[in-house]
């Protein structure tokens, strides 16, 4: 079944030109990933929300194999210079994970998890020139994230809120699982292959990266 694109605007938050111009960048999106990640019958709904990243004014959401949620918040002060690179590097990151959740799975332990947000977070590299995500690049202690998470990767009571979106009760900086995954990941460097090409592949398979 062919891919959809929904851009949902009936309460006219987005303008004319700019609901015409988030179709274009988001189509033009999926149909790259579609031949990339060999990905059909996903459903992509685009919505206005004011729940967006308040670095980007975007937040993305795969939450089942066939459907990818996008919210944009045109009121962000940030949007209206980043979107045309952070619109489609969420798209393809979420389109990531839909692929993902079809097999093996998004994975419900840290290991699991950090593979998994750590491929997706590779996979944005073509949508931003060959750059990391910025969250990838956050300031963090990789060193002390990795001690302590190695007794935590085969649990699921790992507290996804905190390891990837910080918390000062758990001493957690912001973006800290995003960029462990995403360095965990460049273990790829080593063994062949892109983001795309390990779709499928087990989170089992990384942890001798560690």
């Amino acid at each position: 079944m062919p891919n959809a694109l929904n851009v949902m605007s009936a309460g006219s938050y987005l303008s004319p030109t700019l609901k015409n111009e988030v179709r274009e960048v988001v189509q033009a999106a999926l149909i790259r990933q579609a031949a990339r990640l060999g990905l059909n019958g996903v459903d992509v709904a685009v919505s206005v929300s004011p729940w967006g990243l308040p670095e980007t004014g975007i937040f993305g959401y795969a939450l089942l194999d066939h459907l990818v949620q996008i919210t944009l918040d045109p009121d962000n002060p940030n949007f209206a210079a980043g979107w045309r690179t952070e619109l489609p590097a969420t798209l393809v990151h979420e389109l990531h994970h839909a692929r993902r959740w079809q097999e093996p799975g998004y994975g419900s332990t840290l290991l699991e998890v950090l593979v998994s947000e750590g491929l997706a977070g590779m996979n944005e590299l073509d949508e931003r020139g060959g750059q990391p995500p910025p969250y990838a690049q956050a300031e963090v202690n990789l060193e002390a994230l990795r001690l302590r998470a190695l007794s935590l990767l085969d649990r699921s009571n790992h507290s996804f809120e905190a390891w990837f979106y910080g918390s000062e009760a758990k001493h957690l900086d912001r973006w800290s699982g995003y960029n462990l995954g995403y360095k965990l990941v460049r273990h790829l460097a080593r063994v062949g292959g892109d983001a795309a090409g390990h779709v499928h592949t087990a989170a089992e398979a990384f942890r001798e990266a560690w």
